[in-house]
């Protein structure tokens, strides 16, 4: 019998008020899969991801994660079940430095839960979980800097360990690309494969090169419904996904 999809979108909808974001979307994404999320501005990428984390209730549909319905659950049960998201805007702990935002990042991977009275310093997993996360992203020369004195590039590094190293094997990044040059795209991308390594991806990306090149499958909103989904190969010839990115954005696609 086959494994449980990491994450499951079954029919999910979702209104606010009489306005209709999301329509009757299903999406799987097998463990282990790096699963892009693509469409036109406004399609309902970031929704859905508000919507898979716990930050917007679903209006109808069910999501499961491992083959749990996590539909109801809040962000904080969800985050505890190993789902982890970065967001389009930075946010990081901008006055500790580098690895002091690990470190924190780490409690709950290391059992110190919320205890804030604790001496961290002493507090050996968690030193070690920051130490090992800082050589992983290439920021151990900047461990003692201001996470709000770091490079923007640094900074989305910074973030996407965040994101994995209190633990989590289903990570969501939100434009993780976004505002950077193209060898600081290049240096991300290296990066992002790197650390979900061994874990479930799901990405939203403006960046085709991006997306071609780290994505095992590609799911295509628009207009919140699904329009296509599959292998970069099968949605780079759909004829509804060329449509959906008229004009010099289709260019891509070839």
């Amino acid at each position: 019998m086959s494994a449980a999809p990491a994450l499951l979108l079954d029919g999910v909808v979702k209104n606010f008020g009489l306005v209709h974001v999301l329509r009757d979307v299903n999406i799987t994404v097998a463990a282990g899969e790096r699963h892009a999320i693509i469409g036109p501005n406004g399609a309902g990428k970031s929704t859905l991801f508000h919507m898979i984390t716990g930050r917007f209730p679903v209006s109808g549909g069910r999501i499961s994660l491992h083959g749990r319905d996590i539909t109801d659950m809040s962000s904080y049960d969800i985050y505890r079940l190993g789902v982890a998201r970065s967001f389009q805007v930075t946010s990081l702990f901008n006055r500790l430095s580098v690895f002091e935002n690990l470190r924190v990042g780490a409690m709950r991977n290391k059992g110190a839960g919320h205890a804030w009275w604790r001496l961290l310093d002493g507090y050996g997993p968690l030193r070690e979980r920051a130490e090992e996360m800082l050589e992983m992203l290439g920021l151990t020369a900047r461990r003692n800097v201001p996470a709000g004195l770091l490079a923007y590039a640094d900074q989305r590094a910074l973030e996407i360990g965040l994101a994995i190293v209190g633990g989590a094997t289903t990570i969501l990044l939100d434009e993780p690309t976004a505002g950077m040059s193209r060898h600081e795209t290049e240096r991300a991308v290296a990066l992002i494969r790197r650390v979900s390594e061994g874990r479930t991806l799901v990405i939203v990306e403006h960046d085709m090169g991006v997306v071609f090149d780290l994505a095992d499958r590609i799911s295509v909103l628009d207009n919140g419904r699904v329009i296509a989904s599959g292998t970069p190969a099968d949605v780079r010839g759909d004829p509804a996904v060329r449509s959906a990115y008229l004009g010099a954005a289709a260019e891509v696609l070839t």
